[in-house]
């Protein structure tokens, strides 16, 4: 240890020899590990192991700055890397990557994550991609509020859920327009080509779509698209997910020419919603989003908005500055599919942790079920795939409603409906609970 207490490097390099002699026989002695703690183990053997990445990335750093890698033979950092550290040799451009970033004083927010193990590596690489794109269309000011906000979300979604973060951001904190001028801009690569038949006698296509087309294709195959039990069996609807989805579309189109065939115009099988804050539709600032299917969490620019809201099949919510809600009462035991569609806005798909089952494939589940005297109401309700609906009836599982989102206490047996609502947030606070991913970002975190 050295004078302020930290470990010193010869330390590090010391306790690192000996844990790699002793995970090399790890094979031979993990048994005596008690079977109830080997996630524990394996969580702190993740974690070391991201630590020892961002040791590597520290190291390079270090071995930039002063000229080693220069002086080497090396033909790049990404050689350097793969000649000395070989057991990282795939990882070595990601490396090299990062740290560069350690060498920008203004991607510290990225840097403090990558020190902490607190964003994995290719994310980082991600998040500073995605920022460096971004950093001239946004607000004077809004740099270091986008960075962290890009970190947060990349430590929790990884780099898909970074770079859909890209809309979100300009539609917040870009400058005048840069939304709307973007999505204009997608619009003109929307393609579809022409059919390549392929030896099996089959047919294929490729399809581009912008935001726009695609909140109205998922709309148009949802419903149809749906797992469908067999009506004689009761068994499983078997077909893969890609095979529904194009059968949907299919069946969707031939909907769509028989009713133009008669002169009428088709009814659409679903519908789109929209929800929108009402100073941004006035504004035209903002954006609204798109909830309730696969394309949940999808931005549309507020002209766009505007433009859809005349369609008879596209539903906007317009929400003031309270919202609107519904309490039916408890003598309604079904929920109406007014009361579905607020939470299709509010839920975004399955509640379940880490199922993300879009929206109106859910049933609305009774969080105090309706035989106990739950009423059918939205601080009641909960959006649950069938799955998940029969896993919290099975393990009877408590929910409740907390500033908008539904948390479970997933330990078996947690429902009780005659406890006091205080009794039962005290009971999940102390629960083994996962948070639920949501569709679209989180408000910024500052």
């Amino acid at each position: 240890m050295n004078g302020t207490g930290e470990a010193s490097v010869a330390d590090i390099r010391e306790h690192a020899a000996a844990l790699s002699a002793g995970l090399k026989t790890l094979h031979t002695n993990v048994f005596q590990c008690p079977t109830g703690e080997l996630g524990d183990f394996l969580s702190e053997l993740a974690e070391l192991r991201a630590l020892a990445g961002a040791a590597c990335v520290i190291v390079t750093a270090d071995a930039e700055s002063r000229g080693v890698i220069e002086a080497s033979q090396s033909a790049s950092t990404r050689g350097w890397v793969a000649e000395h550290g070989w057991h990282s040799r795939r990882e070595a451009t990601t490396i090299a990557k990062a740290a560069h970033i350690l060498r920008r004083p203004e991607l510290a927010e990225i840097t403090d994550s990558i020190r902490t193990a607190d964003l994995d590596l290719p994310t980082a690489v991600v998040v500073q991609g995605e920022y460096d794109k971004l950093a001239p269309e946004l607000l004077l000011g809004a740099h270091p509020i986008v960075l962290k906000q890009l970190v947060n979300h990349g430590a929790e979604h990884g780099p898909r859920g970074v770079r859909e973060l890209r809309q979100w951001i300009l539609a917040h904190h870009g400058k005048q327009d840069e939304l709307a001028d973007f999505q204009d801009r997608c619009r003109r690569h929307i393609s579809l080509s022409s059919p390549t038949e392929t030896s099996t006698g089959l047919h294929e296509y490729r399809l581009v779509v912008d935001n726009e087309g695609l909140t109205i294709l998922e709309a148009a195959i949802q419903t149809l698209s749906a797992p469908r039990p067999d009506r004689d069996t009761g068994e499983l609807d078997g077909r893969p997910v890609d095979r529904r989805r194009g059968e949907a579309l299919i069946d969707a189109l031939r909907r769509s020419v028989l009713a133009q065939g008669q002169g009428v115009t088709a009814a659409p099988t679903a519908t789109v919603n929209v929800t929108i804050n009402l100073d941004d539709l006035q504004q035209r600032a903002g954006a609204g989003t798109c909830t309730g299917t696969i394309a949940d969490g999808t931005l549309l620019a507020p002209d766009t908005v505007r433009k859809l809201a005349c369609d008879a099949g596209i539903i906007p919510m317009v929400l003031g500055a309270d919202g609107a809600v519904l309490d039916c009462g408890k003598e309604q035991r079904l929920f109406t599919l007014a009361q579905k569609r607020v939470l299709w806005q509010r839920d975004r798909h399955c509640t379940f942790p880490g199922c993300d089952i879009p929206a109106q494939w859910c049933d609305a589940h009774h969080l105090v079920h309706w035989i106990d005297g739950g009423p059918t109401d939205l601080d009641n309700a909960a959006l649950l795939c069938p799955a998940h609906h029969t896993i919290v009836h099975r393990d009877e599982l408590n929910g409740e409603v907390t500033a908008g989102q539904v948390i479970w206490d997933r330990r078996p047996g947690s429902y009780r409906p005659t406890r006091r609502p205080e009794q039962a947030r005290r009971s999940a606070a102390g629960s083994n609970r996962l948070p639920r991913q949501r569709g679209a970002p989180l408000p910024l975190r500052t």
